[in-house]
């Protein structure tokens, strides 16, 4: 299947007024498709006079700005247009596509468009929308997954013939899967960089944004795309040596090294790496980088494991002879368990597998969850929503979950109690406000007018000096 029409855009395309270059639009309407929209940035000196990069990008959550956001310094260093669909959000593939195909056709009668140096972005399950339009549509040079894979049914093989950079943070739930794609596509012998950052399930942040689209201009040179420039591979090599360098000063050999084969595979055959290469080589020699690849191996397996004690309580729960609420109990007191680990583990590394498995859980859980509300059972939706709040019960979002789920079951009253429970988990008065654009059974309920007090008072109390 090839979702995306690939078509050379004409160089007679001029951006509109409303296509300001410079700014960040958060919603543009595709001409064809006027429900679908997109966050669109264009670099300062674009004209339509040369073809421009293009990053077309996709949230688990139909937030293109967000995104957009953290892309647009790195955009605009690179000259790379981006564009971030506001309807592509997890679900069944078919309007991820429609979402796809919208914006690909909108941009390509816009703007002037580069179809040698088109990408396509994602994070979580848009990581695996992004790897799948990849995959079909064989018109991509690289891919930036973030916090997942390729999609289950569509793993990568040696006939793809795209460039992918993978970030992952430290906390996140689906770091072994970003792990052991990265083993995967060195033995594919795919061009790939795996880039670890502090953070949890979540966009990385604007810096790294800056590596992912380097790699995409050094691929392009390698590719014959973009040509040779020495000076600016010698510069990006002294970039990426620096962000090395911060691995090491922060203890840890075993990331460091990982980060500098990764660089010196990306900058072969652009500039000079005998420097790199010592120093990789004197890095294998040092016994903790090898006790760092046993520990990640290590941690992984307990990770898993960590989960799976959750999973085998929480299983019988639709066993015929199974009391529900023993199995509840019995899992809320796992994932309690859980938690205290989390909090009050001492040594780091165990600390950071700890709660990758208490974020994991909470996953699958409010994952879980929620397409169960529009089941038959709506109680058994509501089991698991109650413990992904269990699981964290720092995050409004299973609350806000809880409330939908009640509404659902005629339950009012205990829906309002389940949203002021989410704003004293955080939940803004600014969020409470938007909801019913994204849910519109709570337009119901945000209006009472205790919810209100609670939300404004939450707000001002976070904001106060």
């Amino acid at each position: 299947m090839r979702p995306l029409s690939v078509q050379q855009s004409p160089l007679t395309a001029h951006p509109t007024p409303t296509l300001q270059p410079g700014v960040l639009l958060p919603k543009i309407a595709c001409s064809s498709a006027r429900e679908q929209t997109y966050a669109l940035y264009l670099p300062a000196n674009y004209t339509a006079a040369k073809r421009w990069p293009v990053v077309y990008v996709f949230s688990p959550d139909a937030r293109g700005e967000v995104p957009a956001a953290l892309a647009r310094s790195a955009a605009e260093e690179f000259g790379y247009i981006i564009a971030a669909s506001n309807n592509s959000r997890n679900g069944p593939w078919k309007p991820e596509g429609e979402a796809a195909q919208a914006v690909w056709n909108d941009t390509h009668d816009r703007l002037s468009i580069d179809d040698q140096r088109v990408y396509f972005a994602g994070f979580s399950g848009g990581a695996r929308v992004a790897a799948r339009l990849a995959q079909s549509c064989k018109c991509a040079q690289a891919v930036f997954l973030s916090g997942a894979s390729f999609p289950n049914d569509a793993p990568p093989t040696s006939q793809d013939k795209f460039g992918i950079f993978l970030t992952v943070g430290f906390l996140d739930f689906n770091y072994p899967e970003l792990v052991t794609l990265d083993s995967q596509l060195a033995s594919l012998g795919t061009p790939h960089f795996l880039r670890r950052f502090d953070g949890s399930h979540q966009w990385p942040p604007a810096e790294i944004w800056r590596e992912a689209l380097a790699f995409a201009e050094l691929l392009a040179m390698t590719n014959k795309h973009r040509q040779p420039d020495d000076a600016f591979a010698a510069a990006q090599l002294a970039s990426f040596l620096a962000t090395a360098d911060k691995f090491a000063e922060g203890g840890d050999a075993y990331y460091s090294w990982q980060y500098l084969r990764a660089t010196a595979e990306v900058f072969t055959g652009l500039t000079e790496l005998a420097k790199l290469q010592s120093r990789i080589a004197a890095l294998e020699k040092n016994p903790a980088v090898r006790a760092g690849q046993k520990r990640e191996k290590e941690e992984i397996i307990e990770q898993r494991a960590l989960e799976d004690a959750v999973y085998k309580i929480f299983g019988e729960v639709n066993s015929p002879n199974a009391d529900r609420n023993e199995v509840v109990v019995e899992t809320t007191q796992e994932l309690m368990h859980l938690r205290d680990r989390a909090t009050h583990e001492k040594n780091i590394e165990h600390r950071r597998v700890v709660e990758r498995a208490r974020r994991g859980v909470f996953a699958y859980f409010l994952e879980s969850g929620e397409p169960l509300m529009d089941s038959s059972d709506p109680r058994l939706a509501r089991i698991y929503l109650a413990l992904a709040g269990e699981a964290r019960p720092e995050s409004p979002w299973p609350q806000v979950s809880l409330a939908r789920c009640d509404l659902k079951m005629g339950r009012k009253k205990d829906a309002v109690r389940d949203l002021q429970r989410a704003v004293a988990a955080g939940l803004t008065a600014s969020d409470l406000a938007t909801l019913p654009s994204d849910y519109p059974e709570l337009a119901a309920i945000t209006g009472d007018a205790e919810l209100q007090k609670l939300a404004t008072a939450a707000s001002a109390k976070a904001h106060a000096p």
